[in-house]
């Protein structure tokens, strides 16, 4: 063969691109996610006892659900919250001032009546 055919070259592939559809649309994964990171949370706040009800999985889903990091920061303040008997305690435990988790709720649920 001569050095100028194709035939011993490589052949390049283009990949498929992979295309991920958005934590929002991915109903059935969207819970185990979810669940993932709450259990992450019990243990890393060290709060076995601690319940996540279907109403924080509903308000992970309506309020945090646009991507990882959103859902991890909020299973772990909801956790630290339902460990707490408030906000003082709840921030505490989140090693952040108690102010700045009242300001994150509400923002996310301004119709919201948080004790200090």
């Amino acid at each position: 063969m001569a050095s100028g055919d194709d035939d011993d070259a490589p052949l390049l592939v283009r990949p498929a691109p992979i295309c991920v559809p958005p934590l929002a649309t991915r109903n059935d994964e969207l819970s185990r996610i979810i669940d993932e990171y709450v259990q992450d949370a019990i243990a890393e706040l060290d709060a076995s006892g601690t319940g996540f009800a279907d109403t924080d999985h509903a308000w992970v889903r309506e309020h945090a659900a646009g991507s990882l990091a959103e859902i991890e920061k909020a299973t772990l303040r909801l956790v630290a919250l339902r460990a707490s008997s408030n906000t003082t305690i709840a921030a505490a435990r989140l090693g952040m001032a108690q102010v700045s988790l009242v300001r994150w709720l509400g923002r996310r649920c301004p119709s919201a009546r948080v004790a200090p």
